[in-house]
């Protein structure tokens, strides 16, 4: 029953493609974030960009109710509108979260709550006040347009941003990457050195909100984040070294794209089947990927040569009595 469900198409190339893309350029940013402690701020960046992107949708709306746009044209310039809307939002929700921790009125991470909670709350009031006067599709904001990238003629223009999105990292990281790693680690040296700690922070949310917002069209608001943090964390599992971590992590977050596809589009069927459920032919691709993801990791906390919860057991047993436990 499997084999019949996997019947693999030109559709099924270009998803596989831009989810591979847009997990591989998501984990480069991810890596850092995690060693930073800052994780979940990619989850602020992730809700806080949906009032720039409601934003970009309605002025789209009103400049094609003027005239001035058309309905079937202009993709470019409304691509371009909804980009700079989330990172304006995106980098709105970076300042916003620094500046409220700083003047030590709450605590950095109950600043950072506030800060995103209330913008995406913004953004869900104008995505309701709004939806009816433009194209906005609610599914797609949550859940992304995965599923049906490729069914147009031609490479889609997704894949290209992704692939673009995912060239700018790679070489960004590999400029940047002695000052990234100095103000990852020790941010007082790299003060001390000129590099100016808080611009690299700055720089390192630019990133993060432009590939947010590159995977937000594809994956949508809610599982963009997974894609930024999962990868990161299993690889952490498996090297201790920062170059081969964010190797390990792209790696990682392809082989769950590729895996969560598969998954997606040949599992549903016989589960549901051996259930006794309703027939399912396939699942959001998506949804799929983010739990392949969730699998690895847990794999990687057990079985990590680095820090693997079974492997370090097997090492303390392994250490002769009155020897010491090397210390990871």
């Amino acid at each position: 029953m499997i084999a019949a469900a996997l019947v693999w198409s030109t559709i099924d190339t270009w998803i596989l493609l831009t989810a591979s893309l847009v997990a591989a350029s998501s984990a480069i940013p991810g890596c850092f974030l995690f060693l930073r402690k800052q994780s979940m701020i990619a989850d602020a960046l992730t809700h806080a960009a949906l009032p720039g992107v409601v934003a970009a949708f309605v002025v789209a709306g009103w400049l094609q109710g003027f005239g001035i746009i058309d309905q079937d044209g202009s993709w470019t310039f409304r691509q371009s509108l909804m980009f700079g809307g989330a990172m304006t939002a995106g980098l709105l929700t970076a300042f916003l979260t620094q500046w409220v921790s700083r003047s030590g009125w709450i605590r950095g991470d109950a600043a950072m709550g506030v800060v995103f909670t209330t913008l995406f709350a913004i953004g869900l009031i104008m995505l309701r006040q709004f939806a009816d006067q433009s194209d906005i599709d609610l599914e797609c904001v949550l859940y992304g347009q995965l599923d049906t990238i490729g069914l147009s003629d031609g490479v889609p223009a997704e894949a290209i941003t992704c692939a673009l999105m995912l060239v700018v990292n790679l070489v960004l990281v590999t400029v940047l990457f002695k000052e990234l790693m100095l103000t990852t680690f020790d941010p007082e040296l790299a003060g001390t050195l000129g590099l100016r700690p808080e611009w690299m922070h700055y720089g390192l949310m630019t990133i993060t909100t432009a590939t947010i917002v590159t995977a937000f069209e594809v994956v949508g608001s809610i599982l963009a984040i997974g894609m930024l943090v999962i990868p990161p964390s299993t690889a952490f599992f498996i090297s201790r070294r920062l170059r081969p971590m964010i190797a390990v992590s792209m790696s990682v977050a392809v082989s769950a794209s590729v895996l969560g596809h598969l998954a997606a589009i040949t599992l549903p069927g016989p589960i549901t089947s051996a259930l006794g459920l309703p027939y399912v032919e396939s699942v959001t691709t998506s949804g799929a990927i983010v739990l392949v993801a969730a699998a690895q990791l847990l794999i990687a906390m057990l079985i990590g040569p680095e820090r693997g919860i079974l492997v370090d057991r097997y090492r303390a047993t392994r250490t002769p009595a009155g020897e010491a436990v090397p210390v990871n």
